[in-house]
């Protein structure tokens, strides 16, 4: 009997050790994580929701991932916290970060209405790790050079749910980068194009090119569609001119912003016809409504965006005025257009797939905690666009 209750202790005991065991590596990163995992894996059930996906790898000599999930002021926080419980360490493996932000956003499920596709990276120097071995470098590429390029065809080629990867480079070069050529060169070929490469001489450049990034991934994934409203009574080839910038006392001719089309009629329906647009990108040129409201034609102005490429602001929209040509050639305003009962805006939000991949090497220095406050920044950015 004792020796069988050694026997059932000594098995017990092996279970133990090799569970134990097969917990040390984190499937997500191939055992090479240093910790700080939180979120969702990158497989698993199909994400229902529009908005933003984000994932977050840091990495030195190690990986760490906060696996992608949607972002939105519930989820703020454990972003935010994870950025600042990153740590620094020694050894860059570059591009073996960047190799699994792309694995990763393959992996990921699509979400609904997926728009975009990025891929955005801070650096301060030049990879010295990502050639180590077979786990750090699993297409076994010969040197640094064709790992770089191995990872540009990547970006530039291989599509993620059928959207082209806008990627974006950060790169603040640091004291101990030698080969300058080399690291523009990581840049370049780390980002999808060359004006996505942004070298940087300082943090609070740094803090703005991730604004811009997050306020342009932003207004790519989601589009304002703006319906206004024009009395039904107009003659045929009446000239009508909406204006976002001035006051009713002002000159629409002086608009930098505005919208000019032809009134047309039909038994059944208004056109707006030979449509220009002004301080906007450009729309459709003929909308015809079927839509009345309140006695009004409402016409619907889809993605309406300025030339910047983003939605139209809510301020431009409060100032909307609508004016005709009278027959003697003098725009006059009309006043029965009120923009709080003709304006009316549909936000048609779309989804965004992003992984945001920081270096967090010893090199930074100082600038380390500078750069985990940008990083906060650029989720922050993202939050409030997003709402």
């Amino acid at each position: 009997m004792k020796t069988l209750l050694k026997a059932a202790a000594s098995l017990m005991l092996m279970a133990a050790v090799i569970t134990t065991a097969s917990c040390t590596k984190d499937p997500n990163n191939g055992g090479n994580s240093g910790g700080n995992n939180s979120g969702g894996s990158g497989g698993g059930s199909s994400p229902t929701t529009e908005g933003i996906y984000l994932g977050i790898i840091g990495f030195n000599k190690n990986l760490y991932t906060k696996e992608i999930s949607l972002l939105n002021s519930s989820s703020e926080n454990a972003f935010i916290s994870f950025i600042g419980n990153l740590r620094a360490d020694n050894l860059t493996g570059l591009y073996y970060a960047d190799y699994q932000g792309l694995k990763k956003l393959k992996a990921y499920p699509k979400p609904p209405k997926l728009k975009n596709v990025a891929l955005v990276t801070f650096t301060d120097g030049l990879d010295n790790y990502s050639l180590s071995d077979s786990e750090t470098n699993p297409e076994n590429y010969g040197s640094k050079l064709a790992y770089r390029t191995g990872l540009h065809n990547k970006i530039l080629n291989e599509l993620i749910h059928g959207k082209n990867v806008a990627a974006y480079t950060i790169g603040l070069k640091g004291d101990d980068v030698d080969d300058e050529t080399e690291f523009r060169d990581n840049l370049n070929k780390l980002a999808s194009s060359n004006s996505n490469a942004f070298q940087v001489s300082n943090m609070n450049e740094v803090k703005q090119r991730f604004k811009q990034i997050a306020d342009s991934l932003y207004s790519t994934s989601t589009s304002v569609n703006v319906k206004l409203d024009v009395p039904p009574g107009y003659d045929e080839g009446t000239q009508i001119r909406f204006t976002f910038d001035i006051t009713a006392s002002g000159n629409p001719q002086q608009s930098s912003r505005y919208i000019v089309a032809t009134y047309k009629r039909t038994s059944n329906s208004r056109i707006l016809d030979n449509i220009t647009y002004g301080g906007l990108t450009d729309g459709r040129r003929s909308i015809e409504s079927f839509d009345k409201q309140n006695g009004f034609y409402r016409f619907l102005f889809e993605d309406l965006k300025d030339l910047q490429g983003n939605p139209i602001s809510q301020t431009s929209l409060n100032r909307v005025l609508l004016w005709r040509k009278s027959s003697n050639g003098v725009w006059e305003k009309e006043t029965e257009f009120v923009p709080a009962n003709s304006v009316v805006t549909e936000e048609d939000r779309n989804s965004a797939l992003i992984m945001l991949v920081l270096d967090c090497t010893t090199s930074l220095g100082n600038d380390f905690s500078n750069m985990q406050d940008a990083a906060k920044d650029f989720v922050r950015t993202l939050v409030s666009s997003n709402h």
